[in-house]
């Protein structure tokens, strides 16, 4: 599956918030959450807001972005850009270009607390992140038309809440369709007014004002009243079920110092978008999360209610080997078989946690357990990659490569339980090595990696035992090896020993916090395919 292609636009200058210079840092913190390849705009940031031309401030500046835009596109050759900005106006070129796609079967929905249909003349303020949808629509400024424009038939406004007079008029004279924050509590409400088009695929416009301020303030104009975060979400998703998505913007982000729920809000919600631009196979999903069931299993564990319950005595780290799985059939019955998950864990000492994955639909009982009060931790990226692209990918250029002994066991050994307990280096390393990895039943591959003077430099453990997917674990480079290609090895020895298992796939589960590892498995030519993370019981910091 194609991934898509991130756009990162770190434009202010069609802002009218009085600390809009703030969206260059909101446009970098939002692409730097998606796990996708990143194509940067160029922006002259030290510059000034520049001239009102037209009726439109800084029309100059916003025309020669919107040319630095349209260049950043005509490189991307993937159907799928996620537009990171910025202002609305990063909307321009990314819409032009889905529509030179798709044409009149495109449909644009706007999430936003604005219509942004004023026109310079009508425009309170000047500026043009509340015109860029009239823009779209083939009206205004010379400079910042698009080359193929929209009609009012094509677009459906989806949380709006603050119109101006001239743009209630626009969207009452032309019927434009409009769904309430209200009516918005029924995604399905939003897929008919969509359908009703005739589209045959959608671009999403997310301004981040369209969420309630008590959840998300960090924007420039915040609107009472809005979307909560997870029902957004539900929205998009509902969306992507029935229509190919043409392309996203997330925009209007406004970092705020000491605004960390507003950030792990932020986390969230792109998570949940990311998991939707990027559906993996249910097969595939339902196949990867099986054999990592037999790749990492747990001492202790039973079936309970439609649960899967497990324990690792002695290891007090959140790993899945202390965490309870909730099977399909647990999704609609969480409530109930909560007690029981509960009074497993407290009997032995843990915090509750448990693992829910959207891929896995487990939406509702995610939404559930936040609502019980359940904090969200460890957010856990899958990753995945022919093995044969893993296996001949290149050294990264400019590291300064170390000459390894690289050793590979078919099967567990002894020394390699004591070099992986060594480099592991917590507290539990030894019960991990001994109580699960130990007791690993598939078919493996134990890769080590020393340097020429003898010394340990990496480990890896590739879990063989199906047809189409190997995993990879416990990858670990000793400090004083890092960025020198040890990692790389490991993982190319690996690949090799799966192809010779005739195993087409590898995949491996990685910290979303993790940037150093993603950007080593992504240059290895993994890919995201999904996410999942855990929910604990009880304050931060117990466990």
């Amino acid at each position: 599956m194609a991934q898509p292609v991130v756009v990162e636009v770190p434009q202010w200058e069609g802002s009218s918030s009085p600390t809009a210079r703030r969206l260059a840092d909101g446009a970098r913190a939002v692409a730097a959450l998606l796990p996708f390849p990143r194509v940067p705009v160029r922006c002259d940031e030290r510059a000034g807001a520049g001239a009102t031309v037209e009726g439109v401030r800084g029309l100059d500046v916003l025309a020669d972005r919107l040319g630095a835009v349209r260049e950043a596109l005509a490189t991307v050759t993937e159907p799928v850009t996620v537009t990171a900005g910025g202002d609305c106006g990063v909307e321009l070129a990314p819409v032009e270009r889905a529509l030179r796609r798709h044409g009149d079967r495109l449909a644009v929905v706007w999430f936003d607390a604005h219509a942004d249909l004023n026109i310079p003349a009508s425009s309170p303020s000047g500026a043009f992140h509340g015109m860029v949808l009239r823009a779209l629509l083939g009206e205004g400024p010379e400079a910042l038309r698009p080359r193929h424009v929209l009609t009012p038939d094509q677009v459906v406004l989806a949380g709006v809440r603050a119109l101006d007079p001239a743009e209630l008029e626009y969207v009452e004279r032309h019927r434009v369709r409009r769904l309430t924050v209200t009516e918005l509590a029924e995604p399905a409400a939003l897929v008919e007014a969509v359908a009703a088009t005739g589209a045959e695929a959608v671009y999403v416009h997310l301004d981040l004002d369209v969420l309630d301020p008590a959840d998300f303030a960090s924007v420039g104009v915040p609107e009472p009243g809005g979307l909560r975060p997870h029902r957004l979400a539900d929205c998009v998703r509902a969306l992507a079920r029935r229509f190919p998505l043409a392309g996203l913007g997330i925009t209007e982000h406004q970092p705020r110092p000491g605004a960390a729920a507003e950030d792990a809000v932020l986390d969230d919600l792109v998570r949940l978008l990311t998991d939707v631009l990027v559906r993996p196979a249910p097969d595939d999903v339902h196949r990867i999360e099986q054999h990592a069931l037999a790749a990492w299993p747990a001492p202790a564990g039973q079936a309970l209610d439609g649960w899967l319950v497990r324990h690792t005595p002695g290891m007090r780290r959140l790993r899945s080997g202390n965490t309870a799985w909730p099977r399909p059939e647990a999704d609609k019955a969480a409530e109930e078989a909560l007690p029981a998950v509960e009074q497993f864990y407290t009997a032995r000492g843990l915090t509750p946690a448990v693992q829910v994955s959207p891929a896995l639909h487990h939406i509702g009982l995610d939404e559930r357990l936040a609502a019980l009060g359940w904090r969200q931790e460890a957010a856990i990226h899958v990753m995945t990659a022919p093995a044969a692209t893993v296996a001949t990918a290149e050294p990264a250029a400019g590291k300064a490569a170390g000459k390894w002994a690289v050793r590979c066991d078919d099967g567990l050994t002894p020394a390699w339980l004591t070099a992986f307990g060594e480099l592991d280096g917590q507290d539990d390393s030894r019960t991990l090595a001994d109580s699960v990895v130990s007791r690993i039943a598939l078919p493996v591959a134990c890769v080590t990696v020393r340097a020429e003077d003898g010394r340990l430099a990496g480990t890896g453990l590739f879990a063989g035992g199906d047809a189409r997917w190997a995993g990879v674990y416990c990858m670990v480079t000793h400090p004083a090896f890092r960025r020198r290609g040890v990692a790389a090895a490991v993982l190319r020895t690996g690949a090799r020993w799966a192809r010779e298992q005739h195993i087409p796939g590898l995949y491996l589960q990685v910290s979303r916090t993790n940037h150093a590892a993603r950007a080593l498995y992504t240059r290895a030519g993994f890919t995201h395919a999904y996410s999942y993370h855990y929910r604990l019981r009880g304050p931060a910091g117990e466990r």
